[in-house]
């Protein structure tokens, strides 16, 4: 990360977008105990942010599928890639639900959205979004299956040596009209969200394949182009808010944080560059730290609710950021080794 050649420029970008990701997505469970009866919901700082936050997390997701396997040479048979996301993704959800449900349903005169302690109740908070033990793991479930059905569409395609342009093309206009059809999506596995959100993951997918002839044509890099994404971004919300235009919005609040992004690699702005790689483990760990500074500030202070939503920010990413510290320094360490497996991190001892 330390040089500017070309291709630490590219991954810094990457890293960048990702970063931005995750602040917008602890930032906005920092909003919980607005006292408006909504969980915060009724800021207009927070409904303008929850217009691209998670439809960004999800292009991200896309975008790194493509680049890590179509754009690499080596792409891995659908198997070898569904044991992957096993690991990364479906191991963290049930160790941490499981490890979380007992303190949180014995905890629950003082949820927001109590559990009941019964063998049931564990079941459904491993297969249902209004069930589940850390809310916002609906996000996991969507990856899952994006991922996995994504793939395994453009592994099919390959395989009658259909073009890639017509591939992706058809997945972005398939992924734009799911959420129009009565597929009787629901809670299950959080299938509304999938529907909701694949068309960012298509789009995700489409600019991995084709960016460099993308970027030819967009400036990203440009201050006036980020702008103008801001502008157009700020300008649809309030027209498209609660309307089927909505995903307009959306794709220009992504557009506003790839430039951000592009602009932070270009112009060497590097005071992110701490945050590097601790993007997942603070997606994972974040919630902990998110309530426990809501809670008992909320219950045991007479702080105003922006302060602690403010330390709550704070905690949920600096946390876990030690965490990763920790692991990044000890590779070897036990605890390292048992959260490689049971977070699904990658953190090895250098060769």
């Amino acid at each position: 990360m330390a040089s500017n050649t070309s291709p630490n420029r590219f991954f810094r970008f990457i890293a960048y977008l990702q970063i931005i990701g995750i602040i917008l997505v602890v930032l906005g469970h920092s909003f919980h105990e607005y006292p408006d009866g909504e969980f915060g919901t009724s800021l207009l700082i927070y409904r303008m942010m929850h217009s691209f936050r998670m439809p960004l997390f999800i292009f991200v997701s896309g975008f790194l599928m493509v680049f890590t396997t179509l754009m690499r040479g080596s792409i891995p048979a659908w198997r070898r890639f569904a044991a992957g996301k096993v690991r990364r993704l479906l191991i963290p959800f049930i160790t941490l639900t499981l490890v979380t449900f007992l303190p949180r349903a014995l905890l629950s005169h003082m949820a927001d959205d109590p559990l009941e302690l019964s063998p049931r109740s564990v079941i459904y908070s491993l297969l249902y979004q209004d069930h589940l033990v850390i809310p916002y793991f609906w996000f996991l479930q969507v990856s899952i299956v994006l991922l996995l059905l994504t793939f395994g569409i453009i592994l099919i395609a390959r395989r009658f040596r259909i073009n890639d342009l017509f591939t992706f093309l058809a997945l972005i206009a398939l992924y734009a009209i799911l959420p129009h059809l009565d597929l009787g999506a629901g809670a299950f596995w959080s299938l509304r969200d999938c529907t909701s959100l694949a068309l960012y993951f298509a789009l995700g997918c489409a600019y991995a394949r084709f960016m460099p002839a993308v970027d030819r044509i967009i400036p990203w890099d440009s201050v006036i182009f980020l702008l103008i994404s801001a502008l157009c971004w700020g300008f649809l919300f309030p027209l498209t808010e609660h309307t089927p235009f909505m995903p307009l919005c959306s794709i220009f609040g992504i557009m506003m944080c790839v430039s951000l992004a592009k602009l932070l690699e270009k112009h060497n702005l590097r005071f992110l560059d701490h945050l590097i790689g601790a993007n997942y483990i603070i997606f994972l760990l974040s919630w902990y730290f998110n309530v426990i500074t809501q809670q008992v500030l909320h219950h045991f202070t007479e702080l105003p609710w922006w302060v602690y939503s403010i330390l709550s920010l704070l905690c949920g990413i600096y946390i876990p950021w030690l965490a990763y510290r920790y692991m990044t320094r000890h590779p070897h360490s036990r605890l390292t080794a048992a959260a490689n497996l049971l977070l699904g991190q990658s953190i090895r001892p250098p060769r």
